[in-house]
C-alpha cells in the first residue's frame, strides 16, 4: 500500500510539473514612436534697415555658411519648405520675377565652401523647397536677398513681411 501512495503521490508530482511546464509565460514588449514633424530656424529676424527703391540687401557674409541655420526638430527625414506671407499692413506683394510698384522680390540661397562667394538666390512666394531629406535633427544654413520695390503707392513707407519654414514627410 506504501508503494502505490508512493507512486500515485510521484505521479501526482510529475503531472504537477508537466502542467505548469504547458503553462509557462513569455511576454512580447511592444514599443511604438509615433512620427513627429518639426522644424526651428535661429535666427528668428532679420532687420534689412532703410533702402531706396529697387536696391538690394542680402544676409550673405563671406566664409559664412549662411545666416539662418533651419533645423529638423522632428524624429525622421524631412522636405523643409520656406515661403511668405502678405506684408504687414498688407500693401507689398511678392514677385517670382522683378519688383514693381510695391512689389518686391524675396529669394534663398544656399552658399556653397569655402563660401567665398554669394550664393544664387532663388525667389520664392508661397513656397519652396529649401531642402530635402533632412536627417533628424540635421540642420540646413542659408541667405535671404531682399529687394525692394520700384515705388510705394501708399502711405506707409515701411513693411513687416513674415517667412515660413514647414516640413513635411521625407
Amino acid at each position: 500500500m506504501m508503494k502505490r501512495v508512493l507512486f500515485c503521490l510521484a505521479l501526482a508530482g510529475m503531472l504537477l510539473l508537466a502542467s505548469q511546464a504547458a503553462f509557462a509565460a513569455s511576454d512580447i514588449t511592444v514599443t511604438v514612436t509615433l512620427q513627429q514633424l518639426g522644424v526651428s530656424v535661429d535666427p528668428t529676424s532679420w532687420s534689412i534697415g532703410t533702402l531706396t527703391a529697387l536696391d538690394s540687401k542680402s544676409t550673405w557674409v563671406s566664409s559664412n555658411a549662411g545666416k539662418f541655420t533651419a533645423t529638423n526638430t522632428g524624429n525622421i527625414a524631412e522636405n523643409i519648405a520656406i515661403a511668405t506671407s502678405a506684408t504687414t499692413p498688407s500693401t507689398w506683394t511678392a514677385s517670382l520675377s522683378a519688383p514693381g510698384t510695391n512689389v518686391y522680390t524675396l529669394g534663398y540661397g544656399k552658399a556653397v565652401s569655402p563660401f567665398t562667394t554669394e550664393p544664387t538666390y532663388t525667389l520664392f512666394t508661397s513656397s519652396g523647397a529649401l531642402a530635402s531629406s533632412v536627417a533628424a535633427a540635421g540642420t540646413v544654413r542659408f541667405d535671404l536677398k531682399f529687394t525692394a520695390p520700384a515705388g510705394n503707392s501708399t502711405v506707409s513707407p515701411q513693411e513687416t513681411l513674415t517667412v515660413s519654414l514647414s516640413a513635411t514627410a521625407s
